[in-house]
């Protein structure tokens, strides 16, 4: 007699994926239409895959066990799938058609999702530079490099896929341990998304180059395609583990110093420096890590990026023997440093910060312009979570910087809307003619708390002052 297929609630499995598990079903899943939901040997490690099988109208899946499918929690341990003895699951019933979901719907429900996922991510890592941060301490600067390489990977592996990802993470920072913590991981993450782009940008222009016949070796023509990548995924993995790292020589510095709210001195100044041009090397060594990228990124991260740039060190280096991922980690740290709270200053608009760098380092060499667009491509001019001004008077929240796609708040008046709005895709021209006021900066949900609608304050969690 054959073994029962155990079906598990999809609300099990979600959950389960939430909490940072992962599901294999065995199994390929269908809905009553015959349309193929979930191939067998695919490892869901998203929940918002099974949500939409769940919104696709499935309520229980099957898990075969014999075919590869399965559990896991966090660690990576095997979940047990058979249900508790003498208790079958119910019968499948037919399920009812699926309800429509409006647009707006959608996309909170795929914001709050991404949060939560965020913040269990977030915790995450937080928890391993604590570790890490700890262990130097009590060691003189030993620490366990394998927890780091995996906390990367499940980081990198997040923002690839959504690459706004860091746009939902914690920045009330009020102590010198927390900004550590926090900054190591934003500029993980920001970096990561930055290099992605720029790596992506930057081969196409080098294939397009040599893929034309100008550009083509004699005897070739474009007949003879060239796939150009600058940097490999295994390089690319190295480089987020270096932007994860590239402060860690700065537990080895006087907390007073590296804390201290006011203007530092001359002496002080030159005691910071150490950070990455001798502590952060020491701990590389120490620990036989020799990679060039955890090297360069911990040593020139603070390094000009033109020649007349100030307080820059070491002061030896020169702006064009500075790698291109450095400069990402150079830009994605000013960046973070700038947008993020402490308690001695209050964190930047992100859009003047944005502005800001661009203006302090365009028209320099053309790499760096490359690496310039890709961080303004990637953090992006409209923050989400942001408010903007509508040039119709109207003011919108940020669902997506990409596009970007707005969700009006307010009306033309500037009286909170009642009803749920459609979704604006301003670059599908969806707005009919209207656009952003470039004349008025972005603001924080948070300042204009007064005028959003409840369903925004209570579904995605905005409190005000």
């Amino acid at each position: 007699m054959p073994e029962a297929v155990p079906k598990l609630a999809i609300d099990q499995l979600i959950n389960l994926v939430q909490e940072g598990g992962a599901v294999r079903t065995g199994i390929d899943i269908f809905n009553r239409q015959g349309q193929l939901l979930l191939e067998k040997d695919v490892l869901v490690s998203d929940a918002r895959v099974l949500l939409k099988v769940k919104r696709l109208g499935v309520e229980w899946i099957p898990i075969v066990s014999g075919n590869a499918g399965g559990l896991w929690d966090k660690n990576g341990k095997a979940v047990v799938t058979s249900p508790p003895t003498g208790v079958a699951p119910p019968p499948q019933r037919p399920s009812p058609p699926p309800r429509q979901e409006s647009e707006v719907d959608r996309k909170i429900g795929e914001i709050l999702e991404l949060k939560k996922v965020a913040a269990q991510k977030y915790e995450q890592a937080k928890d391993c530079v604590k570790q890490t941060l700890l262990a130097i301490q009590e060691t003189g600067g030993r620490f366990d490099f394998e927890p780091i390489a995996e906390t990367v990977t499940g980081l990198v592996d997040f923002v690839v896929k959504n690459e706004n990802a860091f746009s939902y993470l914690t920045r009330e920072i009020f102590s010198y341990d927390d900004y550590l913590y926090n900054h190591s991981i934003n500029v993980c993450t920001i970096g990561t998304v930055i290099m992605k782009k720029f790596n992506e940008n930057f081969s196409a222009a080098v294939n397009s180059f040599l893929n034309t016949a100008a550009g083509a070796p004699l005897g070739e023509t474009k007949a003879d395609k060239r796939s150009f990548t600058y940097f490999l995924p295994a390089e690319l993995h190295d480089i987020s583990v270096g932007y994860f790292m590239h402060d860690l020589g700065k537990v080895m510095i006087d907390r007073s110093i590296m804390n201290k709210p006011g203007k530092l001195t001359d002496q002080e100044f030159e005691t910071i420096k150490l950070h990455s041009t001798e502590k952060g090397l020491e701990l590389l060594k120490k620990n036989s890590l020799n990679n060039p990228y955890l090297y360069n990124i911990s040593l020139y991260h603070h390094a000009r990026l033109f020649q007349e740039e100030p307080r820059c060190y070491p002061a030896d280096a020169s702006p064009e023997s500075i790698p291109p991922y450095v400069k990402v980690c150079k830009l994605a740290d000013i960046y973070d440093a700038m947008t993020s709270k402490r308690c001695y200053k209050d964190a930047l608009n992100p859009v003047g910060v944005v502005t800001d760098i661009f203006h302090k380092y365009a028209e320099k060499d053309p790499l760096l312009q490359y690496i310039l667009h890709s961080f303004v491509k990637s953090v992006g001019i409209y923050p989400p979570g942001s408010i903007v001004a509508l040039t119709n008077g109207q003011l919108a929240y940020v669902l997506d910087s990409q596009g970007p796609v707005l969700l009006p708040v307010t009306n033309e008046q500037g009286e909170t809307l009642k009803a749920k709005p459609d979704v604006v895709v301003l670059e599908r021209g969806e707005g009919q003619g209207i656009k952003i006021d470039r004349q008025k900066p972005p603001m924080a949900p948070v300042d204009a708390y007064k005028i959003l609608p409840d369903y925004l304050r209570k579904t995605l969690g905005i409190a005000g002052q």
